[in-house]
């Protein structure tokens, strides 16, 4: 039988370094093309990261109270027109409304509460004692429980001064098919049967269904803000509340009112910039006694935050 063995051809030089060549070629352009590859995966992931990251900032910028947008002329210009408009109006109104209230006591026969020189230059020293006074409570005790006192302190005050200042409005929006119906809740001190004294009225007021209309509203509104704290509920108490505060203020003469306001700058100097004693109390004071967030219309920033 033949037997047949295969022998290996021999191999020219040339074409084995053109197969070498060829090899390495394809190597290298594997490697290029793996090398392209994970250059573009660690571009996506970059990108990915930046993109997060970016989302992040934003939603952090957006949920945190404290960030800090660029203000434009349009945003400072309704910022400082709202600031200076809710400092004027309550002394233009309660200056208005005070005229008016002294002049009904006069013709009423009823002696109006006028303040004296004493009484202005004992008003600063009074009102730096009650503010150093809470400084301390708020350095003692608990600024939670202070708060829960006096949010229920003036939660019932601002339903009142809301009333008395949104009477005369709302009783003229009040529809006729609700009649306007007095009352009067008297209470009287008798003197004794040989006395030849008059009795003495310890309660005498009168009210209205109208005013009952009114001091429901008022009452939603102080709700609607011990619940929310939203800023328009909290402006609203606190305007009322200075409104109800000028009307009440009468002086005598206008050095009574040079002396009020001298002693009252020289308290604001004195605890704003002197001590932090204003800044304090202000911040940790939850209270409807300061205006806040008043320019901010735009329907976003509408929520309680």
């Amino acid at each position: 039988m033949r037997q047949f063995v295969s022998k290996s051809e021999p191999v020219a030089p040339s074409e084995a370094r053109g197969v070498n060549n060829r090899q390495t070629s394809c190597c290298q352009k594997q490697q290029c093309e793996c090398g392209e590859r994970k250059k573009a995966r660690g571009m996506a992931e970059s990108d990915l990261l930046s993109s997060s990251s970016l989302q992040e900032n934003v939603s952090a910028t957006a949920s945190s109270p404290s960030a800090r947008v660029p203000a434009t002329f349009e945003g400072a210009a309704v910022a400082y027109g709202s600031l200076v408009l809710m400092a004027l109006l309550p002394i233009f109104f309660g200056a208005f409304r005070s005229v008016k209230h002294h002049k009904e006591q006069r013709e009423s026969g009823e002696t109006p509460d006028i303040m004296s020189h004493r009484d202005a230059a004992l008003f600063p020293i009074i009102a730096s004692a009650a503010l150093f006074g809470l400084y301390i409570f708020f350095q003692i005790f608990s600024k939670e429980y202070i708060n829960l006192l006096l949010t229920g302190y003036f939660f019932f005050l601002g339903v009142l001064a809301l009333c008395h200042l949104l009477s005369p409005i709302i009783s003229s929006l009040v529809p006729a098919a609700i009649p306007n119906v007095h009352y009067r809740v008297q209470m009287v001190k008798l003197q004794s049967s040989g006395g030849n004294g008059a009795d003495e009225d310890l309660i005498n007021y009168s009210f209205s269904t109208h005013d009952l209309v009114c001091l429901l509203f008022c009452t939603v509104i102080g709700v609607w803000y011990l619940l929310k704290k939203h800023w328009i509920a909290n402006n609203l108490l606190g305007l009322a509340f200075a409104v109800n505060g000028v009307e009440l203020l009468a002086l005598n003469n206008v050095a009574t009112g040079v002396t009020l306001l001298g002693g009252l700058f020289i308290y604001d100097v004195f605890w704003v910039f002197g001590t932090d004693v204003m800044v304090t109390v202000a911040r940790s004071f939850e209270a409807p006694i300061k205006c806040k967030k008043c320019f901010r219309f735009i329907p976003q920033n509408l929520s309680s935050e």
